[in-house]
């Protein structure tokens, strides 16, 4: 009975020997495989053939953690996976660069979404920040592409996400105003509100660039929308914008040149004539590009009956284009003395 016993034993040990052998041939085997798809998986990103790398290192990640010891590998994909990821967007934007096309942009959005998820899903915060920052600039030059192609609508949209992103984003804004503009160009106010927006949070966040652009933009918009309002002789609008021009460029010499153009056209000489005086101590230039506004004077003066101040503006504004007007005036209007039809 005893040596039945020991028999026994015996047995159950040489199979527990057996069996434990073949757990860890089996073990030895899945280690194996998944080194294999890891190297395989650091071959591929080197060659720069991220997508496959991916899809490798995921393979090699659900393997490892489906099996007890490979927790080493399991953390080295973890600490690879989203600096793949973030290659992988990097390189599609690079791709961007050099075709500028709209596919090429939704590419490198996509991949940068991915990667954005990829390090949140594993706890990697500087390629999250990386990504966090690069969508909203993606979808910022989509909705560029859009406006471009006519899509207005979706160019708004895009510009929508990007800022929903950032909210500091003034460019986005910016570029809000001029889609808009596009969109219902009769609408100043909804367009010009964008301008204010972009410059208020160019302001903010010291965004020169946008700032000065922003600002440019609305006064150059508001002196164009003012000239033509002014043709179709709409005047108190027309002055109403031209007024407006001081909150975006206090030194526009244009603004007080065009409102001397309109108050003279309504006989508002003493206006007129302020307009005039300011639009040239606010110009730079030469006096040749001074002419127009010398001539303006001059209107408003005659207006006035102030002919001996009135010769003097209309002789300053002999140049190019005003130099026959302003010798009509000097000759047959006012029969300035002394004056020369030669002209400058």
């Amino acid at each position: 009975m005893k040596s039945t016993k020991i028999t026994l034993s015996y047995c159950l040990a040489i199979f527990l020997a057996f069996g434990l052998a073949e757990v860890s041939n089996a073990q030895d085997e899945v280690r194996a495989e998944a080194i294999e798809l890891y190297n395989d998986a650091q071959q591929l990103a080197g060659n720069n053939e991220f997508s496959e790398a991916i899809a490798f290192y995921r393979e090699a990640l659900t393997i490892s953690r489906e099996h007890e010891g490979l927790s080493d590998i399991a953390d080295l994909i973890t600490e690879r996976l989203p600096r793949v990821y973030a290659s992988r967007a990097s390189n599609a934007y690079r791709e961007y660069q050099s075709a500028r096309t709209m596919s090429s942009v939704d590419t490198a959005l996509e991949y940068f979404k991915a990667s954005r998820d990829a390090a949140q899903e594993f706890g990697d915060a500087q390629v999250e920040q990386q990504a966090s920052n690069a969508i909203p600039q993606l979808y910022y030059i989509r909705g560029i592409l859009n406006f471009r192609a006519e899509n207005f609508e979706a160019s708004m949209s895009d510009l929508d996400e990007a800022i929903e992103l950032n909210a500091n984003y003034a460019a986005a804004y910016y570029q809000k105003g001029i889609v808009q503009k596009q969109i219902d160009p009769e609408d100043i106010d909804a367009f010009m509100y964008w301008y204010d927006r972009a410059i208020e949070v160019a302001e903010n966040v010291n965004d020169t660039r946008t700032l000065n652009s922003a600002r440019s933009g609305a006064r150059d918009e508001l002196i164009f929308r003012a000239v033509n309002i002014a043709d179709d002789r709409q005047f108190n609008r027309a002055i109403e914008l031209l007024n407006r021009v001081e909150n975006y460029d206090a030194s526009s010499y244009e603004t007080h040149f065009r409102l001397s153009e309109i108050y003279n056209e309504r006989g508002n000489w003493s206006s007129a004539e302020s307009s005039a005086r300011r639009s040239l101590e606010l110009h730079t230039g030469g006096a040749a590009d001074k002419a127009k506004m010398f001539f303006e004077l001059g209107t408003a003066l005659k207006g006035q009956g102030r002919i001996e101040e009135a010769c003097s503006a209309f002789e300053s504004a002999r140049y190019g284009n005003f130099t026959d007007p302003a010798n009509h005036e000097l000759q047959f209007e006012l029969r300035c003395e002394g004056h020369s039809p030669t002209g400058n």
